[in-house]
């Protein structure tokens, strides 16, 4: 929001074609940074790369809408504007469903790539068990409901785990696609 009389005054002395890709290098970049997160990442990371790409953000729709408007008679402002609205929530809806869509199917399959690894015959995966296990014997609880809760809670690391990697690839996908528009807004 800060940006946006910045970016008025830009798209008084620039192409609004140049002002939109930048828009989508700036949305890109800060998209793929974001393959950097982990489970550990703090709020203070995450916040500042959502700074970072809504700054991009400011960058497309002013210019879109400076451009869709700049050659239009005044006497169809009123259909264009329902046009452009229609066509912002179509396409928010679509990118939403797409995403989640992805979201979904990347945990699925980050969630069978990492199961495989959860096994009697993997000594680290029977360690970590065992280590819970007497740590929730240690709280209080008996042999039994503590393996119990050993196998809960590394069932809950997995979870997590292959929740976030499919975040991450849903981050380089919308990140290259970003880029992708950036090169084309450009040629």
């Amino acid at each position: 929001m800060l940006l946006m009389p910045m970016i008025g005054f830009l798209i008084t002395h620039y192409d609004a074609r140049k002002i939109i890709a930048f828009g989508f290098l700036i949305i890109g970049v800060a998209t793929l940074r974001m393959m950097r997160f982990n489970l550990g990442v703090d709020f203070r990371t995450m916040m500042w790369a959502r700074v970072f790409q809504a700054s991009g953000i400011a960058f497309l729709f002013v210019p879109i809408n400076t451009a869709a408007y700049a050659y239009l008679p005044r006497e169809k402002n009123n259909a264009a504007s329902g046009l452009i609205n229609l066509s912002r929530n179509i396409g928010a809806s679509v990118g939403i469903s797409f995403v989640t869509t992805m979201l979904a199917r990347r945990t699925q399959f980050h969630q069978s790539v990492l199961i495989s690894h959860l096994s009697a015959y993997n000594g680290h995966f029977m360690n970590t068990v065992r280590t819970l296990t007497y740590h929730f014997i240690a709280l209080g609880a008996d042999a039994v409901t503590a393996s119990r809760q050993a196998y809960g809670a590394v069932g809950g690391m997995m979870t997590q785990q292959s929740t976030l990697l499919a975040y991450i690839d849903n981050f380089w996908l919308l990140g290259i696609t970003a880029l992708m528009w950036f090169r084309l807004r450009l040629s």
